[in-house]
């Protein structure tokens, strides 16, 4: 094959490396905009805000498989912890802006709300911002805004949200071993094609040769995995939709 045939290829893992790097230093970027306003300096608000929102887009559309899962049950458990640590806080007494300092974790689940207390800015549509991430942080938006206009009822809001959410993920818990089989079903049916093939190589007859160098079996390698790849994708489509209703 020609040098040429090689670009490509060679570019797009270009872009998938750099798309990588790019994702894992967006949090990075998140902790230098809380540091720069530590320190006194001006900086924008709406800066942090726009990463958390830019990073919650692109995450949520490269997330899949089940490492996936597992890092967003993670998160989430990390989200509930935080709205557990926060509400036991205020309940201490501490004012909202303290509480919420301390309740965030580290990194903190709410970054964008973080730039925005640390820099006297509005509390509520940085988390509303923090919520393309953590869905429950609009909740807890709401709540903040509640609390703000009344004065008086944010520790009992927030321990009634962090109660609510674990029971939500107790019950995505067993959603996800209910789904387990489904989802094996599917990787089992997206294989099977390949067993085929080793099958028929087992018996003597060589159909890579003709996938790949006749006109019907590239036709015929094209259409297969492109159904497959339809077929795996609707799978997880519903499995999702599903996880999304609680």
């Amino acid at each position: 094959m020609s040098v040429s045939g090689h670009v490509p290829e060679a570019l797009g893992s270009v872009a998938l490396v750099a798309l990588g790097v790019w994702l894992w230093s967006v949090p990075r970027l998140d902790q230098r905009v809380a540091s720069m306003s530590r320190g006194g300096r001006a900086a924008s608000p709406s800066i942090s805000m726009r990463l958390s929102v830019l990073r919650g887009h692109v995450t949520s559309r490269m997330s899949f498989g089940p490492a996936a899962r597992r890092r967003d049950a993670r998160e989430r458990l990390r989200v509930i912890q935080a709205l557990s640590a926060l509400a036991a806080e205020l309940a201490a007494g501490q004012p909202p802006s303290a509480a919420m300092r301390r309740a965030g974790g580290e990194p903190s689940v709410w970054p964008a709300a973080l730039g925005a207390l640390l820099l006297d800015g509005d509390v509520v549509p940085a988390l509303a911002a923090d919520a393309v991430r953590h869905p429950v942080l609009a909740q807890l938006a709401a709540c903040w805004q509640v609390g703000a206009d009344s004065g008086a009822g944010l520790a009992a809001a927030v321990e009634r949200l962090s109660a609510a959410a674990r029971s939500a993920e107790e019950v995505r818990v067993d959603l996800e071993g209910q789904l387990a089989g489904p989802r094996a079903s599917a990787r089992l049916l997206a294989g099977l094609p390949f067993v085929g093939i080793a099958f028929g190589m087992m018996l003597g007859s060589d159909p890579l040769a003709w996938l790949l160098t006749s006109m019907p079996g590239r036709a015929c390698l094209v259409t297969g995995l492109l159904l497959t790849a339809a077929g795996t994708w609707w799978t997880g489509r519903i499995a999702r939709r599903v996880e999304r209703l609680l």
